[in-house]
């Protein structure tokens, strides 16, 4: 709480100084989210990461490589809050930039790939699950049993 503290303090300072758009402003909202994730605050870490995107895409664009680190974090952040579809989408966006940006061989492009692996077999077992679940559910009741 004390850096969440420290952090809010320097973003009162550069929003009045420099502006809500301003990049610094950006920066703090990005570490800011980084701690709140850190702390399981998963909805509020999401709503300074999204307070970031618009400032990056201005600032660096669409591609680049600060946009990569950011949709990564979102998506690490939404993995935690176990919403693995939008997770799987900022992952996917994170690596066509970073691939494009950086390389297949980089190890942040690597990290990447092995992330939505990850999150692809989680996603894979998840669902396999609720099949069995739904068909023992099925067996039950044509059983009689509930």
């Amino acid at each position: 709480d004390k850096a969440i503290d420290t952090y809010n303090r320097a973003l009162v300072i550069y929003e009045e100084k420099l502006g809500l758009d301003h990049i610094d402003t950006a920066v703090t909202h990005m570490s800011i989210a980084i701690v709140l994730m850190y702390q399981e605050k998963y909805d509020e870490a999401m709503e300074k990461y999204n307070n970031v995107l618009p400032i990056y895409e201005t600032e660096y664009g669409r591609d680049s490589v600060n946009m990569a680190r950011l949709l990564g974090n979102m998506a690490g952040t939404l993995y935690n809050q176990g919403n693995y579809e939008d997770a799987m989408e900022k992952y996917q966006s994170c690596l066509a930039i970073q691939e494009k940006l950086l390389g297949m061989d980089h190890q942040s492009t690597v990290n990447t790939r092995n992330a939505i692996a990850t999150l692809q077999e989680l996603m894979h077992d998840t669902l396999v699950l609720e099949l069995l679940k739904r068909s023992l559910e099925s067996s039950d009741t044509s059983r009689g049993t509930s």
